[in-house]
Formats: C-alpha cells, sequence, structure tokens
C-alpha cells in the first residue's frame, strides 16, 4: 500500500481509498491475537458503498461483479497514486495487481475469402467461462477457444482483401497470469422465460489444472495451477442467495460462511 501508517494502520488521510481500506482489514486480521473469533469488516464495506452506489442498498450483489470493481477500483486507486508521485503513464499502469491477476489473449482471426489472419491482443484479470451439463473446467476452456464462424451481420471486414467476408475467430491464451481467477457463468439469461436462471450443472474441476487452450507461441507453453480457493453461490436463482468460500492453507480446507470458520475435508 502507498500510503502514510500509523502503528500499522492507515491514518488520518483525506483521501481513504478502497485499497487502503483492504488493506486495514488485512492488517486487523494478520494482528489479531485471539485463537477464535472474527473481524468485522464495517469499514472496508463503508468505503465500498462509498465508492459504488450498487452496494449501498439491500439487494443481494454479484461476487464476480465485487470481484472485478475490487480489482479495477484498487488497480485505479495505485495508478493514481504513482501518478502523483511523478510516474509516467506506462509505469503508472501497470501495478502489483497486474503483475499477480494479469494476463493476455490473443484473438486471432481468419478470413476464409483471402486467407489473411490477424491477431490481436487482450487483457485479462478474470476469465468467464460458460458451462454445460456434467462438463468440466478443461472442457469449459476449450469451448471458450474453440473457433467461432463469423458471418450474416457479422461478417469479418478485412484489412488485406477489403470487404465484409465469412471469417473464423478464437480467443487462445498467449500469456497465462501469475494466479488464474475463473468465473464460471451460471447465471443465463433464458429468452422463453424473459428473466436470468441459474444453471446447477456439475462441473469437475481438478485440484491441479494444465491450460489446455494456450496459443502455440504461449510465453509459458506449461502454464499450470494448483487449485486454492473456491467461491461458491448458494441459492435457486441470480436475485437471493448466500455466497461461502473455501480456502486452502497449510495442506488444509477452511470453509468460511460469514462469521463461522470450519476445517473441511478435500
Amino acid at each position: 500500500l502507498i500510503a502514510h501508517r500509523e502503528n500499522g494502520k492507515a491514518h488520518g488521510r483525506e483521501n481513504d481509498t478502497l485499497l487502503s481500506a483492504l488493506g486495514d482489514l488485512f492488517y486487523d486480521v494478520s494482528t489479531q491475537r485471539q485463537r477464535s473469533g472474527y473481524v468485522s469488516p464495517k469499514a472496508f464495506i463503508a468505503r465500498l458503498r462509498a465508492v459504488n452506489a450498487l452496494f449501498r442498498g439491500s439487494m443481494h450483489q454479484d461476487a464476480h461483479e465485487f470481484f472485478n470493481f475490487l480489482l479495477n477500483e484498487c488497480c485505479e486507486n495505485l495508478s493514481r497514486e504513482l501518478r502523483a508521485n511523478g510516474a509516467s503513464e506506462d509505469e503508472a499502469r501497470k501495478t502489483w495487481i497486474h503483475d499477480i491477476f494479469e494476463g493476455k489473449l490473443a484473438n486471432q482471426t481468419r478470413c476464409l475469402w483471402c486467407e489473411n489472419r490477424t491477431n490481436r491482443e487482450e487483457c485479462f484479470l478474470d476469465l468467464s467461462v460458460d458451462i454445460e451439463q456434467n462438463t468440466s473446467i478443461t472442457a469449459c476452456l476449450n469451448n471458450f477457444s474453440s473457433n467461432e464462424l463469423l458471418h450474416g451481420n457479422d461478417k469479418f471486414q478485412c484489412d488485406r482483401c477489403g470487404g465484409l467476408h465469412e471469417a473464423q475467430k478464437c480467443m487462445l491464451i498467449q500469456s497465462a497470469p501469475k494466479v488464474l481467477a475463473l468465473h464460471l457463468k451460471r447465471f443465463k439469461f433464458i429468452e422463453s422465460l424473459g428473466r436470468h436462471m441459474k444453471l446447477n450443472h456439475r462441473v469437475v474441476f481438478p485440484s491441479e489444472l494444465k491450460l489446455p487452450n494456450l496459443a502455440s507461441d504461449a510465453s509459458d507453453p506449461d502454464a499450470s495451477y494448483v487449485l486454492f480457493a473456491v467461491v461458491i453461490h448458494i441459492g435457486s436463482g441470480p436475485n437471493h442467495g448466500h455466497y461461502v468460500s473455501l480456502v486452502k492453507n497449510n495442506h488444509r480446507w477452511f470453509l468460511f460462511d460469514d462469521d463461522t470458520v470450519e476445517v473441511v475435508d478435500e
């Protein structure tokens, strides 16, 4: 954290940020001397509500939307502080949050008229993947990177042959992040019903994952990951329910359910 601290905690700042509030929360947790109990995140929640009206009401909010907002807001907090301290725009854009979570996608398109290929890089902090009945994380990632035909109103404007033509498009991982955050898209809009539904499909996930959808010239062709945390939505629909998390620490899995924490089997 780039902030003045007194006795370890941010203190007396005119411009408290969501990042500093998060830092204070982690400090409270890490300096606790009690062997049981919990730390209330009241100050962090107050700051969250102050910077985003979406979280001010009593309506349930999506954990993935919260995760995205938290990372992006903290990145902006860091970048603003770096610019204030004289960093260039390029230096201010790359923060330690990007070092942890950021990866790159290769958006590849092949014109089916002239065979011209284009490759555009896109950065990501997490990947959202569609799910189906009785599938796996590996299958979801392969589906994420499967070829898509651009045709009809979605034809591709080719720079080489100068016209709108059918094309094949796919998204491959060009650069794998240090920490891979995956979002399973369980809330889907059903047109026939006119509303969102929760997909309670079974999705198998391993404790160790090797990425199946890396580009042929990926920066780390052997990128693999070890599972250490899962966030789970409990409930029948997108407008209500409850979130719990499971986190691995010192070879043991812990279930976090509000103010209750217990050790669980893997």
